[in-house]
């Protein structure tokens, strides 16, 4: 079966006899045009026949070259707009510092490129924004702003001039950004087209094309010196429903080219697919070298044998560690991808250096930070200590070391000044730069940082690095504390690759998943298939809502998505003996997919090996913690309750009562209630750098608990209430000092949700305050638990239990009140003929009878929500036949209601059956244990 690239390279000689030098072939990545080179070759050695190799390129050099504007890096556009920021907003700017500027700097970068690549029209598409932001501000019972909210507001309103005064300064130095350039060769392609240097262009491999690629390329087929050529497959190329086809198609209606793939190669080349599930994420690599190891033959198989794709490129340090030691010639491996600086040592020890200059402060170096460089293996070979980390450690513990000098740890090494690492002053940024460029010298100069040559290519990398930071700063001067060249130094090392040497023909290859594109193996080991990666997460780095980038055709989630499914399916339709291997880790790391398949492996296991039986063959198999590999055992579905499964139920209602949210899940899948709330199967909580949303809500619940529990059994004092207004940024700065322990940044998303609660409570408090002001608002309770006893089975309690957040009277009026921070529909407290019953009304009517039930009366109450996220809302009452009373008659009528749902959940008769649901089934956790879903 002949790879995509033979076939581009025949048709190349065969449309241009003897003039193949005046061709032009433009790809995606540059990894392609080596491969093609050697198509050539081949070509030439069979029939012997000769010609010039055309040129080859990829598409951003070409755009460089035909705008004839010289593209800048992300790190120095981030300089020129906060340039901008300052220029606009002078003294009065949002964001004073250049570090406070960096994540809102990033995120309209993103947005500008990607708005210049699709053609939009920038100001009508900002307008809009802030028409939009607008309306989401504006309230029709308040209509005068906070100036919180005129602030917000301004700020979407000046986004367009951003915009249009980078692209001033960036055209006057002709200099532009990725995305400017493509659209300044888009908007004159008409022109530059007539004055290309090369007879034909062939653009190869395009799948997900912008509209500047969609003219640049359209206009160059136009002329007729032009040819798109993609590779695809019938198989998801004539199924509408497939997303892998999604391009293809929609390209296939402009360049007649696309499309006639004719018989799938799926059903004409046997495929062996193999999905592996391991229990820890660095396991995947161990096998992979593991069947190296059985198979040594796939080693040497050259450019069209064996591949190791790693969907998570973090992976690569792993993956060698993990190959073989095989002392052939012929062994070679070629790391495509290259190696990322951030992951070398040499950059780990710059890192830890800035770290500990940036923390001294008068009374020296913060002790973990001196054990972390003076612990490195190449600075203790410099100081000369021996067992440094725990010499260290002993000596900051007997001295109660919290901080200390150079000189206090002098003893440790008595032939290396220690002084030489640890100047005894607080260092300037530019100073900053300077000492750890000092220390890398004298490492190098010592020479055992420099006898590994990985290494020693990393300490070039990092001149690089610290030679343009230092650029970066003389022109602009903005970096004012270390912090921030920390930052900046971090952002621009993940970016910078090393090149690995070697012959990059030969062996076996190892790329990541885009490098792919172009490219065929027979054999295929894909690493880290899980969910969140193959596709990659969905990521909200964008100041553009979805409805938005819909309204103006920018790609979302669903584009992205589709890009992925191609590059799998191209990636499998010519490979014959395919692995692919995921994670089942459910630790931190949320590259790991957090222990699922990608939806992907689903559609293979579903969809492919379906629709071809005949070549097509799928197998299951587990990785053991020990190594070993078994086949996968099918999960047994739950059937009639057991004893044991009774009386787990029976300890929950004992010790903790059956709460509303667990009911919820009992009502919605009998099953899903089985896994998560019997068996007490979920994800383990993974250590994130930001706050979530749970985490948020708990904060306010405290502030708001803070503040009104010392009114409890007292009317509400409007005084009280405004001081604890002015009081609130304590008060809610002690409840982030909690959320915020254990290294968590206090900047970007977990700095745009303490303003978030912020604006929740100073308005609920005000308002409150206004109410008192003028009504009699009295607290009954706060934070009040509850639970009430059903009735008893076979010897136990069977009870319901939760704890209401507020309960207070006003004007005499008895309310009931639960908070939230999240969302909340108005039908989702509605119950009647008409409305369904709703989670959040099931717990409202739980809290009313558990309330009249501990204290009987004739009196009726109501029950609700405070949103306190609808900034100019009160509090919302449930209502039942809209009737918002809870009277009596209604309590009784909802507890026959509650005892028919709990006495299924008891029926030990009744098994655990499964409720599916397109939508409830992707988001559910234990969809991965579920027989429904698999």
């Amino acid at each position: 079966m002949e790879p995509f690239l033979m076939t581009v390279a025949r048709r190349i000689l065969a449309e241009n006899p003897g003039r193949t030098e005046q061709v032009l072939v433009v790809f995606n990545n540059h990894r392609p045009e080596l491969f093609l080179h050697e198509q050539f070759k081949k070509i030439s050695a069979t029939d012997g026949s000769s010609f010039f190799m055309p040129q080859t390129m990829v598409i951003d050099d070409l755009v460089s070259r035909l705008s004839g504007l010289e593209v800048v890096p992300p790190e120095f556009l981030l300089f020129e707009l906060y340039r901008i920021h300052i220029e606009l907003e002078g003294d009065e700017r949002k964001y004073q510092t250049f570090e406070e500027f960096i994540p809102f700097g990033e995120l309209m970068l993103g947005d500008f490129s990607e708005i210049d690549r699709y053609m939009v029209d920038a100001r009508d598409l900002f307008q809009n924004l802030h028409r939009m932001k607008e309306v989401l501000e504006w309230d029709v019972e308040d209509p005068s702003m906070s100036d919180f909210q005129r602030s917000y507001l301004r700020f979407y309103q000046s986004l367009y001039e951003y915009y249009h005064q980078l692209h001033k300064h960036l055209e006057e130095r002709g200099e532009a950004y990725s995305g400017m350039a493509y659209r300044s060769v888009a908007s004159n392609i008409g022109q530059l087209v007539d004055r290309c240097e090369w007879t034909t262009v062939y653009f190869v491999g395009f799948n997900a094309i912008s509209e500047c690629e969609r003219a640049i390329i359209g206009e160059f087929v136009r002329s007729g010196r032009g040819h798109l050529l993609t590779d695809g497959d019938s198989y998801y190329f004539d199924d509408e429903q497939q997303e892998a086809g999604y391009f293809l198609r929609k390209n296939s209606t402009e360049f007649a080219e696309l499309g006639h793939f004719g018989p799938s190669l799926f059903a004409t080349t046997e495929k062996k697919i193999t999905i592996v599930e391991c229990p820890e994420n660095v396991l995947q690599c161990k096998f992979a070298g593991q069947l190296l190891t059985d198979h040594p033959d796939w080693i040497a198989s050259g450019t069209e044998g064996t591949a190791i794709v790693l969907a998570d490129e973090s992976l690569l340090i792993p993956t060698l560690n993990g190959l073989p030691d095989v002392s052939d010639n012929d062994y070679r491996v070629n790391v495509t991808m290259g190696f990322n600086y951030s992951d070398s040592q040499v950059h780990s020890l710059v890192h830890n250096l800035m770290s500990l200059y940036r923390r001294h402060n008068d009374q020296g170096y913060y002790h973990t930070d001196v054990v972390e460089v003076l612990a490195d293996w190449y600075v203790s070979h410099l100081t000369g200590m021996m067992s440094p980390r725990q010499t260290l450690n002993k000596l900051m513990e007997k001295g109660k070391l919290v901080r200390s000098e150079a000189d206090q740890l002098q003893t440790l090494s008595t032939d290396f000044d220690l002084k030489g690492l640890l100047p005894p002053r607080t260092l300037s940024p530019d100073e900053c730069l300077e000492q750890v460029r000092h220390v890398m010298a004298l490492l190098s100069a010592e020479g055992t940082l420099t006898a590994n040559a990985r290494e020693r290519q990393a300490v070039g990398a990092f001149e690089e690095v610290a030679e343009y930071l230092q650029r970066l700063q003389a022109e602009y001067h903005f970096i004012q504390s270390i912090d921030t060249l920390e930052k900046i130094y971090l952002r621009i090392a993940q970016r910078h690759t090393i090149a690995f040497l070697g012959k990059p023909l030969s062996g076996l290859q190892i790329l990541g998943m885009l490098e792919t594109r172009n490219l065929d193996f027979r054999r295929v080991i894909l690493l880290s298939a899980g969910e969140s990666i193959l596709p990659a997460a969905r990521s909200s780095s964008t100041l553009i809502p979805l409805e938005l980038k819909r309204a103006f055709h920018l790609p979302t989630y669903e584009e992205k998505d589709s890009v992925y499914a191609y590059n799998f399916y191209r990636l499998l339709q010519r490979a014959e003996e395919i692995y692919l291997v995921y994670s089942s880790d459910f630790g931190k790391g949320g590259k790991t997919g957090k222990g699922e398949e990608s939806r992907l492996l689903k559609q293979v296991r579903s969809e492919l090996a379906r629709r071809f039986p005949q070549t097509v063959t799928v197998t299951d198999w587990v990785i053991d913690t020990g190594g070993g590999l078994h086949q996968k055992a099918d999960i047994p579905t739950p059937g009639v309750k057991s004893e044991a499964v009774m009386n787990r139920l029976f300890e929950i209602s004992k010790k903790y009562g059956f709460s509303p949210s667990s009911l919820k899940n009992f009502m919605g899948c009998p099953l899903k209630y089985y896994y998560i709330n019997v068996l007490k199967l979920k994800d383990i909580e993974e250590v994130e750098d930001d706050i979530d949303t749970s985490e948020l809500g708990t904060a306010v619940h405290n502030v708001m608990e803070t503040i009104y529990k010392p009114f409890e059994g007292k009317r509400v004092e409007a005084a009280a209430l405004r001081k604890a207004q002015r009081n609130l940024d304590v008060l809610l700065d002690a409840e982030m000092e909690q959320l915020l322990k254990g290294g968590r940044s206090r900047d970007g998303k977990n700095q745009f949700l303490r303003a978030v609660a912020f604006t929740q409570l100073n308005r609920v408090l005000e308002r409150e305050a206004t109410i008192a002001e003028s009504h009699t608002l009295e607290l009954v309770a706060a934070e009040q638990d509850f639970s009430y006893t059903l009735w008893e089975q076979d010897g136990h309690p069977i009870r319901i239990s939760g704890r209401v957040d507020r309960i207070d009277r006003l004007d005499g009026v008895l309310r009931v009140i639960d908070y939230k921070t999240g969302s909340l529909k108005d039908s989702e407290l509605r119950y009647g003929a008409k409305s369904n019953m709703s989670d959040k009304w099931l717990q409202l009517m739980s809290y009313a009878l558990m309330y009249r039930r501990r204290f009987p009366s004739d009196e009726s109450f109501r029950v609700g929500i405070y949103p306190l996220r609808r900034l100019r809302s009160d509090v919302r009452f449930a209502s039942w036949n809209r009737q918002e009373e809870m009277t009596a008659a209604l309590c009784d009528q909802f507890e026959e209601m509650l005892r028919n749902l709990l006495a299924e959940l008891l029926d030990n008769s009744t098994p655990f059956d499964a409720t599916p649901s397109s939508t409830a089934c992707m988001f559910c956790p234990a969809k991965k244990f579920c027989p429904a879903v698999n």
